[in-house]
C-alpha cells in the first residue's frame, strides 16, 4: 500500500504474560523539538483551532516517518478531544488526512467534501480525494479531481495528478516519460513535498515496468530521513530482481526493532543473500503473533511474509485476498497474484 493510504495497528499488549512478548514491544517514541513546542502552545492555548491543526500536522508527519503506533495514538486522541465539528479548514484536511493514513476512506472523504463546499477548488482537498480515489482504483473519479484544479493550481501539480492517473489507468510507459521530463524541468524543487511525491510516483511507475536501477535511482534522491513507504520501496527495488542483491549496507542491524512492512523485507533480503537469520526469525515471530490475532490491519505485510519469506500457499492467499479488500493499488494486486502463483497448479508469479 502506498504512502499516503499507510495502515498502523493501534498498539501491543500492554502487559506481556511471557518474556517472549518482551520482543514485540515497539522503541519508545523520541518526540521532535518542535512537536514539543507544538504541544506546549497547544497546551497553553486549547481553543486555538489554528494550533490544534498544527500539531495534528506534526503527529502525522511522525507517524508517516515512523510508522509507530506512538504519534498515530496521539493524533487520534487530539481529534477526540478537539473534535471534527469545527469549520476551519486547516484543522478539516488535517484531520482528513488522518481518516485516510488509516484507510477510513468514506469518513476522509465526507470530511474533504466539508472543505470543498466551502473552497471548491481546494487544492490540497482534491489532491487527498484524487489520491484516496487511487487506493480504491477508481480512476475516473481520481481524474475528475485532477482536472479540477485546472485554472487555480499550478501546472505541474496537476500534471503530476494526471500523470499519475494516467499510469494507473494503462498509459504506464508513456505517463513515466512524461512525468521524467516534468521532473527534469524542475530540479531546483528536488526538496519541496510536491518534488518528493513526484518522485514517489516515478518510484512506483520504474518497479511496475522492470527498471528496477531507475527506481533505486529515484529513492535516492529522496530527502532524509526517509518515510516508511520509501523505504520498502528502496528494498522492493533490489528484491524484485532475479539479479541483485540487497546491499549489506541497507540490512539493518538486528538490534533494530523496525516496523513490521521492513522486518519482512529485511528477512527476505537476509534469505535471498544467505546471510545469517536474525531477521528472519524476528519476522517469523512477528507474524506468528499478527496471525493469532486475526489482525487484518496488518493484511499486506502478512501477506507478503507468506509469499515470499516463508511461502505458506494457503496464508498467502487468505491474507492476500483481506488486503486487496482495503486496498487496490497496483502493488496490492501485484502480491494478490504472487499469492495466487503459489497455488497448486498455478504458473509463476510475474
Amino acid at each position: 500500500m502506498m504512502l499516503s493510504a499507510l495502515i498502523l495497528m493501534t498498539g501491543l499488549i500492554s502487559a506481556p504474560s511471557d518474556q517472549s512478548e518482551l520482543l514485540w514491544q515497539p522503541e519508545a517514541a523520541t518526540v521532535p523539538t518542535d512537536i514539543s513546542q507544538a504541544e506546549t502552545a497547544y497546551q497553553q492555548q486549547p481553543d486555538n483551532i489554528d494550533l490544534a491543526a498544527d500539531l495534528l500536522d506534526k503527529y502525522l508527519r511522525e507517524a508517516r516517518i515512523e510508522q509507530g503506533h506512538y504519534f498515530l495514538n496521539r493524533a487520534n486522541e487530539l481529534i477526540t478531544d478537539v473534535g471534527s465539528t469545527h469549520t476551519d479548514r486547516d484543522w478539516l484536511i488535517a484531520v482528513a488526512d488522518t481518516l485516510q493514513y488509516q484507510h477510513n476512506f468514506a469518513q476522509a472523504r465526507n470530511v474533504l467534501d466539508r472543505v470543498l463546499s466551502e473552497t471548491p477548488r481546494d487544492t490540497r482537498a482534491h489532491l487527498m480525494l484524487a489520491r484516496i480515489a487511487l487506493t480504491l482504483n477508481e480512476t475516473d473519479v481520481a481524474q475528475q479531481h485532477c482536472t479540477a484544479l485546472l485554472g487555480s493550481t499550478a501546472l505541474g501539480i496537476v500534471s503530476t495528478c494526471l500523470l499519475e492517473v494516467q499510469g494507473r489507468a494503462g498509459d504506464l510507459e508513456r505517463a513515466y516519460t512524461q512525468l521524467k521530463q516534468l521532473h527534469q524541468q524542475q530540479p531546483k524543487a528536488a526538496q519541496s513535498a510536491i518534488a518528493h511525491w513526484r518522485l514517489q510516483i516515478l518510484t512506483e511507475q520504474a518497479l511496475l515496468l522492470g527498471d528496477y536501477e531507475a527506481a533505486q535511482q529515484w529513492t535516492a534522491a529522496m530527502p532524509a530521513p526517509l518515510h516508511v513507504v520509501d523505504q520498502k520501496r528502496r528494498l522492493d527495488s533490489y528484491l524484485w530482481d532475479a539479479d541483485a542483491q540487497v546491499p549489506q549496507s541497507l540490512i539493518a542491524d538486528c538490534q533494530h526493532t523496525p516496523v513490521d512492512s521492513i522486518t519482512i523485507r529485511l528477512a527476505w533480503a537476509e534469505k535471498r543473500n544467505q546471510h545469517g537469520e536474525c531477521w528472519q526469525d524476528y519476522a517469523r515471530e512477528r507474524m506468528q503473533l499478527r496471525v493469532m490475532r486475526g489482525e487484518k490491519l496488518h493484511s499486506a505485510d502478512i501477506a507478503y511474509y507468506f509469499t515470499y519469506v516463508e511461502p505458506d500457499a494457503e496464508q498467502a492467499m487468505y491474507w492476500a485476498q483481506q488486503n486487496i479488500d482495503v486496498a487496490q493499488e497496483p502493488f496490492d494486486y501485484r502480491l494478490l497474484s504472487a499469492a495466487e502463483a503459489l497455488q497448486p497448479n498455478q504458473e509463476s508469479a510475474p
